[in-house]
């Protein structure tokens, strides 16, 4: 049942009924407006002195539809509704007015401030508007200046602080003048602290990385490589390198008042191999002299590279050469030859139809025609060691595994046989490639073995076996087996990690040649011709009067080329990450990260950088 009105209400009602029918005599019932009939037999809604009235529907009409209009908020049986409602005089009808805050408290991301926003100091009443009597109602109200039902107080918005647990450095007089003199823009009134960083370790060295003076100069008929070339060279006892330890960062705190730890620095793990020695002072220093290197990612390793020369040519003579520290050679290298150094390759001469790693630097004075050169980390990758290595234990971790369940089905059928023997049937039908690299990296490590600083005597002890049927069917089991593996991955790491970080590959010119460097390639002479270049760093031409004609260039950074392409019509594509220098481009595609744009026109002493790519494609 609706609560019954008080006397009070109905007379007020009464009054206003009285007036309304002085004053619109025509129209005696209250609820019915001058635009509606009398005879309606709809419901009706009324708003009088803050009040909603319901007047019930005739027989055959529909009940009265209310609805509010923000910041009123309409209840109808204790229930907000969001939607037009039917409502009838049985139906308990309420509002209440929804106002924002008088204040916000707000804190920055990263929680090191808190800011108060003042909206309003005062909060005042509102009352409903009144309304005729409609069948349909949407209930507004009007703010009421003159009376003032709240006010805020500093007690009240710090009490509200506290309950967040913002206490550090409040600033209680900021809120108290903003209360006083509002400018309703946030302000700050709570700080923390931010943790201060700490430093990562790092390496200062005391060697150029990387070869200061690219040009080979000769001196009575020779090249001088350590004095003309300025080899990084250290004699014995010099401080070549030193760590600087990690500085721990200082913790903080946020406006809550909790701990903010500073990201843990990153350490280095420094070792010295050989003829370096670490010292207690964080210092590596020579043991003798040569060539000081470090190599490595997250682990430093810093040795003394050792060299080996060749005073003529590389050639079928010489044999191919594979050494750990740097390749000196005076003359040239011939055809189909290969020189794998675990270090820098210096060449005096020419390079032709031959194949070029190093896991250091490539520097050749002459020309490079059908060949390929690989340096740093694709010296590493286009390894024989590295690559006969991966293969066996990828092979031999499935050999392995093939002879477990070989020797499991023999047991199964209540009969033995020898682990070794197992092995050696797999090896004979089902893993025949094992064998063949097997001969071919033993060829590798006899010839540099005494240079080689892992310890290859019980790899090489294991490829023996594996190529004595009596020994392998007599001496390998599971366990040595698995030994054997782990030596592989030895010998595989080991090679990787004499990758050197800052590498190029500089030569004079190269004619149908695949270059491959993790750092930068120099061309100082004619230029190149059909040949592929890719450098993770930059690709710079150094003689105004080089060419590039029908190759393909990619830069992790810049290409810088003079001529590029021909009249003749021989298309060359450059590609690079940050832009292209050219003075000349006859034809040929440049592209600059992801975009890219045809040159169909000669251009001349221009840039191309994303943004000019992008407006040329528009075009």
């Amino acid at each position: 049942m609706p609560d019954r009105m008080s006397e009070k209400d109905l007379n007020q009602l009464i009054n206003m009924l009285e007036w309304e029918s002085s004053s619109n005599d025509n129209h005696p019932d209250i609820f019915l407006s001058e635009t509606q009939l009398v005879d309606d037999s709809d419901g009706r809604l009324l708003v009088r002195a803050d009040k909603i009235f319901v007047q019930d529907p005739l027989p055959g009409g529909s009940p009265a539809v209310i609805s509010g209009v923000l910041p009123v908020v309409i209840q109808v049986n204790g229930v907000k509704i969001t939607s037009p409602t039917e409502v009838t005089s049985e139906d308990t009808i309420e509002w209440e007015i929804s106002e924002p805050p008088l204040y916000g408290i707000t804190i920055s991301e990263d929680k090191l401030l808190a800011f108060f926003t003042l909206y309003s100091p005062k909060r005042y009443a509102w009352n409903l508007n009144d309304h005729y009597a409609v069948s349909w109602l949407e209930i507004t109200a009007t703010m009421n200046t003159e009376v003032e039902v709240g006010h805020l107080t500093l007690n009240k918005v710090i009490s509200d602080f506290e309950k967040k647990s913002i206490t550090q450095n409040l600033n209680i007089s900021g809120i108290h003048a903003e209360l006083q003199n509002p400018s309703y823009q946030p302000i700050p009134v709570a700080n923390g602290r931010a943790a201060v960083p700490g430093e990562n370790a790092r390496m200062e060295l005391f060697f150029a990385e990387n070869i200061i003076d690219s040009e080979f100069n000769e001196i009575g008929g020779q090249v001088d490589y350590r004095s003309h070339l300025r080899i990084p060279s250290v004699v014995r006892g010099e401080v070549i390198a030193r760590k600087i330890p990690v500085v721990e960062g200082i913790p903080g705190y946020d406006v809550h008042g909790e701990i903010l730890y500073p990201q843990q620095p990153t350490d280095i793990i420094v070792i010295a191999k050989d003829q370096t020695v670490l010292l207690a002072n964080n210092e590596i220093r020579a043991l003798r002299e040569g060539r000081p290197r470090m190599t490595g990612d997250k682990i430093k390793y810093f040795d003394i590279c050792t060299s080996y020369t060749v005073p003529g040519n590389v050639n079928i003579k010489t044999g191919n050469i594979l050494f750990s520290g740097d390749v000196i050679v005076r003359g040239n290298v011939e055809d189909n030859m290969i020189i794998e150094s675990l270090g820098n390759v210096y060449i005096a001469g020419n390079v032709h139809n031959s194949t070029i790693t190093a896991t250091g630097s490539i520097l050749i004075r002459g020309n490079v025609a059908n060949s390929k050169l690989y340096s740093g980390y694709f010296g590493v990758m286009y390894n024989r060691i590295y690559i006969s290595s991966q293969f066996l234990i990828e092979e031999v971790k499935v050999l392995q595994k093939a002879a477990g369940l070989l020797t499991q089905a023999v047991e199964n059928r209540k009969q033995s046989v020898k682990y070794g023997q197992a092995v050696l049937l797999l090896l004979e039908s089902k893993f025949k490639k094992i064998t063949q690299v097997i001969r071919e990296l033993l060829t590798v490590l006899t010839h540099v073995q005494a240079s080689f600083h892992h310890d290859l005597e019980q790899i090489t002890h294991f490829l023996n076996v594996f190529l004595n049927p009596i020994q392998l069917v007599d001496f390998l089991n599971e366990s040595s087996l698995s030994g054997f593996i782990n030596s592989l991955v030895q010998l595989h790491s080991g090679v990787a990690r004499m990758q050197e970080t800052k590498v190029e590959v500089n030569m004079g010119k190269s004619q149908n040649t695949t270059i491959k460097s993790n750092g930068d390639i120099i061309i100082h002479k004619d230029g190149i011709v059909q040949s592929d270049l890719f450098s993770s760093g930059n690709i710079t031409f150094l003689s105004p009067a080089s060419v590039c004609r029908g190759s393909r260039l990619e830069a992790g950074g810049t290409i810088s080329a003079y001529l590029v392409g021909g009249e003749s019509g021989a298309q060359s594509y450059l590609k690079a990450k940050r832009s292209v220098t050219i003075r000349k481009m006859y034809l040929g595609k440049i592209t600059i990260d992801r975009y890219s744009a045809d040159i169909t026109e000669p251009v001349e002493n221009m840039v191309f950088d994303s943004d000019t790519i992008r407006k040329m494609a528009k075009i």
